[in-house]
């Protein structure tokens, strides 16, 4: 693993930012991860959209989200690796002393973590997870990708004491996505996926994105619509993407197995056609 802070490549516990910084002390900032398979970025071109798109809502300046391009490539050289995880962080900057309201001439602080990646050969099925149902208590608008993620950690936290990988979200009697995830659920060949805008804006994941499309492909009955915890329970197969797990079958739910608790065939399908587009470096659909 290395940390990319402001132009300079450190190994992690060399790694230093200020304490006055307001990603530290507020958490105003935001963030981006993409998975790298042979070099190449998953969804390089709509996680640089959904950056400036971040970017632009919280008012943060001074970074050009294309950047992103460049300090994964450096930090991926120096780790000599084409297979990595690549974490960027892009925070309002330094304010001392600290208040609320930022300066207007502040300068941002950029970090980004590399680290290495399984390859592609090696997902020659999904990875295999628990989950947990829990209250989604975070703010308002989780479309943008900013870092407070308190509820998420504590989400995470009651998951983790059940023994399960990820907590589903459920907010009015609906799920919304897990704490770093989106969540879908099949019944017979059409795959259900919880709605980007209701009952609250949630992430419109790249990988989401990339499953539906390949769900298309394959001619299976898509669905973006509401979908209760009872749904998921009694769901068919279930599945959750995000940048780091690619997508990753559902086995049971609250410690109760979804029918065999084994991959179902939907899911595989999806599986499949992800890493065969992810292999031949097919584009995927904006986000709008």
């Amino acid at each position: 693993m290395l940390v990319w802070i402001n132009g300079t490549i450190s190994q992690p516990e060399d790694a230093r930012i200020s304490v006055f910084d307001r990603g530290f002390m507020y958490g105003d900032s935001v963030y981006e991860a993409v998975r790298f398979f042979d070099g190449v970025g998953v969804g390089m071109d709509q996680h640089v959209q959904r950056l400036r798109r971040s970017l632009a809502y919280t008012k943060i300046t001074g970074f050009k989200p294309d950047d992103y391009r460049i300090i994964c490539r450096s930090l991926m050289e120096s780790l000599q690796t084409e297979d990595a995880m690549v974490y960027l962080q892009v925070t309002r900057g330094v304010q001392i002393p600290r208040r609320h309201c930022p300066d207007s001439n502040l300068t941002p602080s950029v970090i980004a973590v590399g680290s290495p990646a399984a390859s592609l050969e090696s997902m020659t099925q999904p990875m295999q997870i628990s989950v947990t149902v829990e209250p989604d208590l975070r703010r308002m608008h989780c479309d943008v990708k900013a870092t407070n993620l308190l509820e998420n950690v504590l989400a995470t936290m009651a998951a983790e004491q059940m023994q399960a990988q990820e907590p589903i979200l459920q907010l009015d009697g609906v799920l919304t996505e897990g704490s770093s995830s989106n969540i879908f659920v099949v019944q017979g060949t059409t795959v259900r996926t919880p709605q980007l805008n209701h009952p609250r804006p949630i992430l419109p994941g790249i990988n989401r994105q990339l499953a539906l499309d390949a769900a298309q492909a394959l001619g299976l009955r898509i669905e973006e619509t509401s979908i209760s915890a009872k749904e998921l329970r009694d769901a068919d197969e279930a599945f959750i993407t995000s940048s780091s797990r690619v997508l990753a079958s559902i086995q049971a739910v609250d410690g109760r197995s979804i029918r065999s608790g084994s991959i179902g065939a939907v899911t595989l399908q999806i599986h499949d056609e992800l890493v065969r587009r992810i292999r031949a470096g097919s584009s995927i659909t904006p986000q709008t």
